[in-house]
């Protein structure tokens, strides 16, 4: 008998949001008609214009091998968007282009942290936060962060140990924005401790009212922070896999071995797509964005009538996290098994988020009028 798989593996816990998915496939395959809240795939088809991209760079050859940092007009496209939204102007050199923004923040922490290292990372947070820490030999270690950023939190979880910090804002699973001073509060805290900053902004394309503050905009911000993001949510394109990883400066020139290690590049023809992507922005993002707001304003109301659950509209994404006045498991496992509507427990996304539930926006309009009226008419308890 060979001998076991590696600790690194074996401990290792199921992505909550992707184990769930898969519950819902099967349930669908054995006929359950299911109504998903639960996944953070928006349900957008993909542009025609950008398929058609890719397919004509396809057709012209580009089914190689490319650079693993990426294509070098992908990178010069990413740092004009980086610019409109921080302010903060980088060199093409310090992208580098990844398959999904998971595999940027991996990436990132791959060239970061070694064995015995500890990361603070948020809670309720995203699921891959704690285990992508582990994978690379670190510790994670989670803080508090369901309504803001508190100085005091930090410092007590800091040690001679800790190397990074990860923060997420716009917040999945919360939809909560986190506010300039809350940013500049933890920054000035990794500063404080000379700590690395990876900043999760994935969802920043899907914001409705508010400024997006950002840390690597702030004095030292550059040299200290890195950049994760994606255009999986902002242009439906999740299964194209393309995301990418802002280094401060010089030091993408590195990490990029782990690249070609690994995956060794994205395909051309997906990044191509991702250059007509990005030249789509101000034509379509809008209309995704008037689109999940508006369908977040309409299941907050219908939800916060009923007992037991207080649901306001959150700034930005396409989730809602009502409070549940329930233990949350229970909850979700009873729309589950009782009404076929899937949603996530607030717990899976960290100790914070428990008694909240997590309902994502993207299915189509008439399922999530049914999988209110189905909420409604059970409640949350027995």
């Amino acid at each position: 008998m060979p001998k076991s798989l590696a600790d690194r593996v074996l401990g290792l816990k199921p992505s909550a949001t992707v184990e769930m998915t898969e519950r819902v496939r099967v349930a669908r395959a054995s006929g359950r008609k299911i109504i998903g809240l639960s996944s953070g795939d928006p349900n957008i088809d993909t542009d025609p214009r950008i398929i058609a991209a890719a397919e004509r760079a396809m057709r012209q050859g580009d089914t190689r091998y490319g650079p693993p940092a990426g294509l070098g007009a992908l990178r010069e496209a990413i740092v004009q968007r980086e610019l409109a939204r921080s302010g903060v102007e980088h060199d093409p050199a310090d992208v580098i282009v990844t398959p999904g923004g998971k595999f940027a923040l991996l990436a990132a922490l791959m060239g970061l942290v070694q064995a015995g290292d500890e990361v603070l990372v948020p809670e309720p947070g995203w699921v891959s936060y704690g285990p992508c820490t582990k994978l690379c030999g670190a510790v994670p270690v989670g803080i508090p962060m369901l309504d803001r950023i508190e100085e005091a939190t930090l410092e007590r979880v800091v040690s001679p140990r800790t190397k990074a910090i990860i923060l997420n804002s716009p917040v999945n699973p919360t939809g909560r924005v986190f506010s300039a001073d809350d940013i500049a509060r933890a920054f000035a805290f990794a500063k404080r401790h000379d700590l690395w900053v990876l900043f999760d902004q994935v969802y920043s394309d899907l914001l409705y009212t508010g400024d997006f503050a950002s840390p690597q905009r702030l004095p030292g911000g550059k040299d200290r922070v890195f950049v994760i993001d994606s255009l999986s949510k902002t242009f439906g394109m999740t299964g194209w896999r393309l995301g990418y990883l802002v280094s401060p400066p010089g030091l993408s020139k590195s990490i990029v071995k782990f690249i070609s290690h690994s995956i060794y590049c994205v395909p051309g023809f997906v990044q191509v797509a991702g250059i007509t992507a990005l030249s789509l922005f101000d034509e379509v993002v809008p209309n995704y964005r008037q689109m999940f707001q508006s369908r977040l304003k309409f299941a907050a109301e219908r939800l916060s009538a009923v007992p037991g659950i207080t649901c306001d509209p959150p700034p930005a994404t396409f989730y809602l996290f009502p409070s549940v006045a329930a233990k949350d498991t229970d909850v979700a496992k009873r729309w589950l098994d009782e009404i076929d509507v899937a949603s996530m427990p607030g717990s899976s996304f960290g100790e914070a988020g428990a008694g909240h539930v997590r309902l994502s926006m993207t299915c189509s309009d008439r399922d999530l009028d049914e999988a209110l009226t189905r909420i409604t008419r059970v409640g949350i308890a027995a």
